[in-house]
């Protein structure tokens, strides 16, 4: 058995033990995605072709992954062919073949747990779907009211975002329909880079558990006339400078968030 604790242990003792189930399995589910995993292999990889090793029930078949090497190893108990990917990476391959997932199993550490092929899609479809695009104009900006654990998400989960956003602030945006959002606003970002940072938006809000109000993205050039107000009215975003991190942005819809529920961590 390995002994050594890790970032998956300790989120699922987190889940676990709090009264806040939902928040601290979304939690988890953000740490899988981008936690490096180690899928065990049937067979060393042929013509770029990987055949998982599975385990069968009468519900389900299940890839086996683990979050360390070692713990790999444990539980063959001997070497064995495995292929090294983030679990957002695993992810559409177990989809595309109905498959669950069992991490770190009969190891007795925290993080051991079964996810049917059920828990797969939901998952998949949160890294899948794409932020709307909205048309309606902004006509003014004012003081934002995001919660502070959201703002705190915003500096510490998005900081990869550091390479390519110089500036950024949170607002509240009144649109010309009358509408009024909390908006954040990205400056002089390339705009090859748009869509990717509006789904790193999205998807830290799904993994927060955001329900009260969607908070929209707004890119500006650093001449827009309303830069001058966001600044004066607005929070800064200081994203944590990092040297590299092995993320890929994606997002979720607010009609997803809303209709379903993280699955159960069994």
């Amino acid at each position: 058995m390995t002994e050594k604790i890790t970032k998956l242990d300790e989120l699922k003792k987190l889940a676990d033990g709090s009264d806040h189930g939902d928040k601290s399995r979304f939690f988890f589910y953000e740490a899988f995605i981008n936690t490096e995993i180690y899928l065990l292999l049937e067979k060393e990889i042929e013509s770029g072709v990987a055949c998982p090793k599975l385990i069968e029930t009468s519900e389900d078949k299940y890839a086996l992954v683990f979050d360390t090497i070692s713990r790999l190893v444990d539980f063959t108990g001997n070497s064995s062919p495995y292929l090294a990917l983030t679990g957002r990476m695993v992810l559409p391959m177990l989809k595309e073949q109905k498959l669950g997932l069992g991490l770190n199993l009969n190891l007795a550490v925290p993080s051991e747990i079964l996810l049917s092929s059920s828990d797969i899609d939901w998952l998949q479809n949160i890294v899948d779907q794409a932020p709307e695009r909205l048309d309606d104009k902004i006509t003014a900006f004012s003081k934002p009211s995001i919660p502070f654990v959201v703002r705190d998400s915003l500096h510490k989960k998005l900081r990869y975002l550091s390479h390519f956003v110089a500036e950024a602030w949170t607002a509240e945006a009144i649109y010309l329909n009358g509408h009024k959002s909390q908006v954040i606003i990205f400056v002089d970002v390339n705009p090859m880079m748009h869509g990717a940072v509006a789904k790193a938006v999205n998807e830290m809000l799904s993994f927060i558990s955001y329900d009260e109000n969607l908070i929209d993205v707004v890119f500006l050039k650093v001449d827009n006339p309303y830069l001058k107000k966001i600044r004066k009215v607005g929070t800064s975003v200081n994203f944590e400078r990092v040297s590299s991190e092995k993320i890929t942005p994606s997002g979720m819809d607010e009609k997803l968030k809303k209709s379903l529920k993280p699955p159960r961590l069994r």
